[in-house]
């Protein structure tokens, strides 16, 4: 089965200085043509708990269930998503989160991002499937993404931090390889009053991407 992969970082994850290009609605990937429409997500994710340290990350290669995001015929459509750890020099550990289109294949989803804009997302039958995507804004942020031993990206952010601190993203969609993915989210910047936040963090509360 063909796998999207994307590989994130605890500590080694960061935006890469300035942004990418915003995401406008001219550049939708379905041109004219109008997605079917699905209910805003409303994201649950099901752990194995066994496998889990106490901030909820995987201490060791597992899978976990999520639910209300990807619909299909108006049913919700589970998805499977596989985290193998790696760890790198420094001893860093690297989840990856591997998300199968495939099995989503028909399925749609909308996902509400971190500017508070709404991208709906439809992944056609077939076994190579390519996303088509529309935006309900004239424009969504976008932020360049770096994570070590992978090519930077440009991705959008859902708005959601889910249990776990990882977050749906959508990355290199003005490609010819849109990818779906599932990153860890960007820590937070330090409370008001404390030390500057080192450049690529997020803002306090939200932990969104910074984006001009």
């Amino acid at each position: 089965m063909k796998l999207m992969r994307m590989m994130s970082g605890l500590v080694l994850m960061a935006l890469v200085s300035g942004c990418g290009p915003r995401l406008k609605k001219a550049d939708d990937a379905t041109g004219a043509a109008a997605l079917p429409d699905a209910p805003v997500a409303k994201i649950n994710v099901q752990y194995e708990q066994a496998k889990l340290d106490a901030e909820h990350k995987y201490t060791s290669d597992g899978q976990f269930k999520v639910g209300g995001l990807f619909y299909k015929d108006g049913e919700p459509k589970e998805a499977t998503v596989k985290v193998s750890l790696k760890t790198i020099e420094g001893g860093t550990v690297i989840r990856m989160y591997d998300l199968d289109l495939v099995e989503l294949a028909g399925t749609v989803a909308k996902v509400e991002m971190w500017d508070d804009g709404f991208l709906t997302v439809a992944i056609p039958e077939g076994d190579a499937p390519k996303p088509g995507f529309q935006t309900s804004l004239e424009n969504i942020k976008a932020a360049g993404l770096e994570i070590p031993g992978q090519a930077p990206s440009t991705c959008y952010f859902g708005k959601e931090v889910l249990d776990g601190q990882i977050r749906f993203a959508l990355c290199e969609l003005q490609t010819d390889s849109p990818r779906l993915a599932f990153v860890d989210a960007v820590p937070e910047a330090p409370a008001q009053g404390a030390a500057p936040a080192e450049a690529g963090a997020a803002p306090e509360g939200a932990a969104a991407p910074q984006a001009n």
